[in-house]
């Protein structure tokens, strides 16, 4: 009877960290630069586009003329970031401005992601990236 309450626990436990939101410690606490944005290169734009992903499921960055701060769930391979704000700045040049709102766009369509190689890589649901970062 012992061995199978042990066996429960740990089955238990087991589920429980398998189930868990945590984010892989290679994704979190780290400034992830964009260097591609549906298949295209960020405009320059004087500062970079950036994205950071905190141990407390929360995500903020630079979208290239405005700062933005959300909500992000991890669970396995799929990723969901939600509940997204954003300064109002109006930016100077309207392919900056186009490009911002296509990466709040991407951000929210972003339902997979894999690392590979300090690359972070977000995909919508049919496996296409729409976003590609490098580890800053």
């Amino acid at each position: 009877m012992m061995f199978i309450r042990a066996i429960i626990v740990l089955l238990v436990a087991f589920l429980f960290v398998a189930c868990s939101s945590a984010a892989p410690s290679a994704l979190i606490n780290r400034q992830w630069q964009l260097i591609e944005i549906r298949g295209q290169p960020p405009i320059a734009a004087g500062q970079s586009v950036t994205i950071q992903f905190n141990p407390t499921d929360r995500v903020s960055g630079f979208a290239g003329c405005n700062g933005f701060s959300g909500q992000y769930r991890v669970a396995g391979a799929t990723i969901t970031v939600s509940k997204v704000t954003s300064t109002m700045m109006a930016c100077a040049d309207d392919a900056v401005t186009a490009q911002e709102m296509a990466f709040h766009q991407a951000l929210s369509d972003a339902t997979r992601y894999e690392l590979t190689a300090g690359i972070l890589s977000l995909l919508d649901r049919n496996g296409v990236v729409v976003l590609r970062f490098q580890a800053a």
